[in-house]
């Protein structure tokens, strides 16, 4: 009786620690509908002081599902933008509208869903590589994070310069990404528009990756993660295991 106990813990263990970890893998690889949007250049530019913000348009309509995240990465392509913090694309503002503009200077009187949380729990950002010289932070970042006090993506109003009067954007660096968690789902079922704000008017958004997804933006686990809880699973294993040894030759 012993040995067929013996024999059964170890496969419920053995069970147990396979399914986990397939769990933790099946979650971390889990599909979701992603579009990727293609941009119209609006005239005119917008903007704080001076004013050099190009806006582009996307439209979202009958896409095929909800929309509840948006991804914005770099082209990694080191053209346009300047050097240091200010390396790669530079978003001045972001919005979502039912309603179709066509000049840059509409943008900011333009009526926007209120589904953006600028907050680092609803941004995930990965900051890019900045050219050299480098500085501490990319611009519009405080410790890895997007500072929306100085960023304001939720307006279209950055200084496009890069001296001291700097403000209103965030550079995501070569190669960055910048992911924003909708506070509430987005139908496409009508008419719905995204509009992106680039500093500087390099077309850094027209070689850049913008992508809309039905499902939030995780944070993935670390496969160190997942190695880790196997470890501490399998060691799980190894002590039973020898205590029924040692219950058996008792």
């Amino acid at each position: 009786m012993k040995k067929v106990s013996f024999s059964v813990t170890f496969k419920f263990l053995t069970f147990g620690l396979a399914t986990a970890v397939m769990g933790l893998m099946s979650s971390q690889s889990a599909t979701a509908a992603t579009f990727d949007l293609t941009f119209t250049k609006l005239s005119g530019l917008t903007g704080g002081t001076p004013a050099g913000t190009a806006v582009y348009r996307a439209d979202l309509s009958s896409i095929g599902f909800d929309i509840n995240s948006i991804s914005i990465a770099d082209s990694n392509s080191g053209l346009g933008g300047s050097s240091g913090k200010f390396s790669g694309f530079d978003l001045d503002g972001i919005k979502l509208s039912n309603t179709l503009i066509s000049s840059a200077a509409d943008v900011n009187s333009l009526s926007g869903l209120s589904v953006f949380n600028f907050s680092p729990a609803g941004t995930i950002f990965t900051p890019g590589t900045q050219r050299t010289p480098a500085d501490p932070a990319l611009f519009g970042t405080t410790g890895g994070s997007i500072d929306n006090s100085v960023a304001t993506l939720q307006n279209f109003d950055g200084n496009s310069t890069t001296d001291s009067s700097a403000f209103g954007f965030v550079s995501l660096g070569d190669g960055g990404k910048a992911g924003f968690n909708l506070t509430s789902s987005v139908f496409t079922t009508s008419p719905i528009y995204l509009y992106i704000g680039e500093v500087g008017d390099n077309g850094e958004v027209a070689n850049g990756q913008i992508s809309v997804s039905d499902k939030p933006i995780s944070v993935p686990e670390p496969s160190s993660s997942i190695a880790s809880f196997a470890a501490l699973s399998l060691m799980g294993i190894y002590f039973t295991v020898r205590g029924n040894k040692k219950t058996e030759a008792a």
